[in-house]
Protein backbone atom coordinates (compact mmCIF):
# COMPACT_ATOMS: atom_id res chain seq x y z
CA UNK A 1 0.00 0.00 0.00
CA UNK A 2 0.98 3.25 -0.61
CA UNK A 3 -0.25 6.99 -0.02
CA UNK A 4 1.06 9.58 -2.34
CA UNK A 5 0.67 13.60 -1.36
CA UNK A 6 0.12 15.83 -4.93
CA UNK A 7 1.53 19.01 -4.02
CA UNK A 8 1.21 22.16 -6.52
CA UNK A 9 3.47 24.17 -6.69
CA UNK A 10 3.10 27.62 -4.87
CA UNK A 11 2.43 30.92 -6.12
CA UNK A 12 4.99 31.50 -8.99
CA UNK A 13 6.22 35.17 -11.09
CA UNK A 14 4.20 36.01 -13.61
CA UNK A 15 6.26 35.04 -16.67
CA UNK A 16 7.30 33.04 -19.39
CA UNK A 17 9.87 30.49 -19.08
CA UNK A 18 10.45 28.83 -16.30
CA UNK A 19 9.62 31.31 -13.22
CA UNK A 20 10.16 30.41 -9.90
CA UNK A 21 8.26 31.34 -6.24
CA UNK A 22 7.03 34.99 -5.25
CA UNK A 23 7.71 35.62 -1.28
CA UNK A 24 4.06 34.54 -0.55
CA UNK A 25 4.69 31.15 -2.65
CA UNK A 26 8.27 30.69 -0.43
CA UNK A 27 5.63 30.80 2.69
CA UNK A 28 3.18 28.62 1.06
CA UNK A 29 5.86 26.09 0.88
CA UNK A 30 7.03 25.87 4.18
CA UNK A 31 3.42 26.38 5.24
CA UNK A 32 3.07 23.11 3.55
CA UNK A 33 5.94 21.32 4.76
CA UNK A 34 4.68 21.98 8.30
CA UNK A 35 1.25 20.02 7.61
CA UNK A 36 3.08 17.30 6.00
CA UNK A 37 4.93 16.74 9.46
CA UNK A 38 1.78 14.68 10.87
CA UNK A 39 2.64 11.91 8.34
CA UNK A 40 5.40 9.53 7.79
CA UNK A 41 6.79 10.88 4.50
CA UNK A 42 9.81 9.02 3.23
CA UNK A 43 10.31 10.16 -0.55
CA UNK A 44 9.35 13.57 -2.12
CA UNK A 45 10.20 13.66 -5.44
CA UNK A 46 9.56 16.97 -7.81
CA UNK A 47 9.35 18.15 -11.40
CA UNK A 48 12.16 19.59 -12.13
CA UNK A 49 10.99 23.01 -13.09
CA UNK A 50 12.07 25.76 -10.71
CA UNK A 51 8.67 26.57 -9.10
CA UNK A 52 8.24 22.37 -8.10
CA UNK A 53 12.32 22.66 -7.05
CA UNK A 54 12.02 25.50 -5.05
CA UNK A 55 8.76 23.93 -3.13
CA UNK A 56 10.39 20.29 -2.05
CA UNK A 57 13.41 22.64 -1.17
CA UNK A 58 11.56 24.55 1.47
CA UNK A 59 9.09 20.97 2.59
CA UNK A 60 12.60 18.96 2.63
CA UNK A 61 14.12 21.15 4.87
CA UNK A 62 11.09 20.90 6.97
CA UNK A 63 11.12 17.31 6.96
CA UNK A 64 14.54 16.82 7.00
CA UNK A 65 14.34 14.65 4.34
CA UNK A 66 16.31 15.06 0.54
CA UNK A 67 14.03 15.24 -2.72
CA UNK A 68 14.84 13.68 -6.04
CA UNK A 69 13.64 15.41 -9.53
CA UNK A 70 11.53 13.23 -11.99
CA UNK A 71 10.26 14.34 -15.50
CA UNK A 72 7.32 12.59 -15.27
CA UNK A 73 6.08 15.36 -12.98
CA UNK A 74 6.28 18.21 -15.37
CA UNK A 75 3.20 20.41 -16.46
CA UNK A 76 1.45 19.06 -19.33
CA UNK A 77 2.08 22.32 -21.19
CA UNK A 78 4.70 25.06 -19.97
CA UNK A 79 4.35 28.47 -21.34
CA UNK A 80 8.26 28.51 -22.26
CA UNK A 81 7.90 30.68 -25.77
CA UNK A 82 7.99 34.42 -25.30
CA UNK A 83 7.01 34.70 -28.64
CA UNK A 84 3.63 33.01 -27.59
CA UNK A 85 0.98 35.17 -26.03
CA UNK A 86 -0.49 34.27 -23.06
CA UNK A 87 -4.22 34.10 -24.93
CA UNK A 88 -2.91 31.53 -27.20
CA UNK A 89 -1.34 29.11 -24.36
CA UNK A 90 -4.35 29.31 -22.79
CA UNK A 91 -6.37 28.51 -25.37
CA UNK A 92 -4.35 25.50 -26.20
CA UNK A 93 -4.54 24.59 -22.59
CA UNK A 94 -8.14 25.12 -22.60
CA UNK A 95 -8.64 22.71 -25.82
CA UNK A 96 -6.45 19.83 -23.97
CA UNK A 97 -8.28 19.75 -20.77
CA UNK A 98 -11.71 19.82 -22.42
CA UNK A 99 -10.78 17.10 -25.14
CA UNK A 100 -8.18 14.85 -23.13
CA UNK A 101 -6.84 12.90 -25.99
CA UNK A 102 -6.04 16.57 -27.68
CA UNK A 103 -1.92 16.85 -28.41
CA UNK A 104 -1.23 20.43 -28.08
CA UNK A 105 1.25 22.38 -29.78
CA UNK A 106 2.95 23.10 -26.57
CA UNK A 107 3.43 19.66 -24.69
CA UNK A 108 1.47 16.64 -23.97
CA UNK A 109 -1.96 15.76 -24.13
CA UNK A 110 -4.12 15.45 -21.10
CA UNK A 111 -4.33 11.46 -20.55
CA UNK A 112 -1.44 11.04 -21.71
CA UNK A 113 -0.22 13.31 -18.30
CA UNK A 114 -1.68 11.36 -16.15
CA UNK A 115 -0.52 8.32 -18.05
CA UNK A 116 3.04 9.26 -17.26
CA UNK A 117 2.47 10.00 -13.19
CA UNK A 118 0.77 6.49 -13.14
CA UNK A 119 3.59 4.81 -14.17
CA UNK A 120 5.75 6.81 -11.72
CA UNK A 121 3.47 6.09 -8.67
CA UNK A 122 3.36 2.71 -9.92
CA UNK A 123 7.71 2.39 -10.19
CA UNK A 124 7.94 4.16 -6.47
CA UNK A 125 5.25 2.02 -4.87
CA UNK A 126 7.80 -1.18 -4.89
CA UNK A 127 9.71 0.08 -2.18
CA UNK A 128 7.73 3.44 -0.70
CA UNK A 129 4.97 4.07 1.87
CA UNK A 130 4.44 7.72 1.78
CA UNK A 131 5.31 9.93 -1.01
CA UNK A 132 5.47 13.58 -1.62
CA UNK A 133 4.97 14.38 -5.10
CA UNK A 134 5.42 17.86 -5.59
CA UNK A 135 3.90 19.08 -9.35
CA UNK A 136 1.38 21.46 -11.78
CA UNK A 137 -2.00 22.02 -11.18
CA UNK A 138 -2.86 20.32 -14.67
CA UNK A 139 -0.72 17.44 -14.12
CA UNK A 140 -2.50 16.84 -11.02
CA UNK A 141 -5.63 16.98 -12.42
CA UNK A 142 -5.03 15.10 -15.32
CA UNK A 143 -3.84 11.89 -13.14
CA UNK A 144 -6.23 12.91 -10.71
CA UNK A 145 -9.09 12.75 -14.03
CA UNK A 146 -7.35 9.21 -15.36
CA UNK A 147 -7.54 7.74 -11.79
CA UNK A 148 -10.64 9.16 -10.46
CA UNK A 149 -12.93 10.37 -13.19
CA UNK A 150 -14.49 13.77 -13.82
CA UNK A 151 -17.35 13.67 -12.32
CA UNK A 152 -15.01 13.28 -8.68
CA UNK A 153 -13.23 16.26 -9.94
CA UNK A 154 -16.24 18.16 -10.65
CA UNK A 155 -16.28 20.24 -7.67
CA UNK A 156 -13.43 21.88 -9.16
CA UNK A 157 -14.68 22.58 -12.48
CA UNK A 158 -14.55 26.83 -13.24
CA UNK A 159 -16.15 28.83 -15.78
CA UNK A 160 -13.11 31.17 -16.54
CA UNK A 161 -13.45 33.83 -19.45
CA UNK A 162 -11.09 31.85 -21.88
CA UNK A 163 -13.52 28.23 -21.09
CA UNK A 164 -14.03 25.89 -18.67
CA UNK A 165 -11.16 24.31 -16.93
CA UNK A 166 -10.66 22.84 -13.62
CA UNK A 167 -8.73 25.02 -10.72
CA UNK A 168 -6.50 23.60 -8.65
CA UNK A 169 -5.04 26.60 -6.01
CA UNK A 170 -1.15 26.70 -5.16
CA UNK A 171 0.22 24.31 -2.49
CA UNK A 172 -3.08 22.06 -2.78
CA UNK A 173 -2.73 19.02 -1.07
CA UNK A 174 -4.40 16.26 -2.48
CA UNK A 175 -3.48 12.73 -0.58
CA UNK A 176 -4.59 9.54 -2.31
CA UNK A 177 -4.20 6.02 -0.57
CA UNK A 178 -3.69 2.99 -2.43
CA UNK A 179 -4.84 -0.46 -1.34
CA UNK A 180 -7.40 -2.81 -2.89
CA UNK A 181 -9.20 0.49 -4.75
CA UNK A 182 -7.51 3.95 -4.76
CA UNK A 183 -9.60 6.71 -2.52
CA UNK A 184 -9.10 10.68 -2.57
CA UNK A 185 -8.74 11.33 1.08
CA UNK A 186 -7.39 15.31 0.45
CA UNK A 187 -8.71 17.30 -2.79
CA UNK A 188 -6.97 20.96 -3.61
CA UNK A 189 -6.64 21.38 0.46
CA UNK A 190 -5.74 24.77 1.41
CA UNK A 191 -6.36 24.83 5.30
CA UNK A 192 -3.01 24.94 6.15
CA UNK A 193 -2.08 28.14 4.40
CA UNK A 194 -2.10 31.49 5.61
CA UNK A 195 -2.26 33.13 1.63
CA UNK A 196 -4.22 31.10 -0.79
CA UNK A 197 -3.70 32.15 -4.50
CA UNK A 198 -4.22 30.25 -7.95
Amino acid sequence: MITIYLVRHGQKLPHAGDPGLTKIGLRQAKETGEYLKQFPITKIISSPHKRTVEIAQQITQVLNLKHSLHNALIERMNWEDQGITRQEFIQEWITATNDREYIPKYGDSSLATGQRIHQLVTEISKDSDHVVLVTHGGAILDYLRNIFGDEQMAVLRTQYDEGEDFRMMNCAINKVVFSDVPSLELLNFIDHLTDTSE
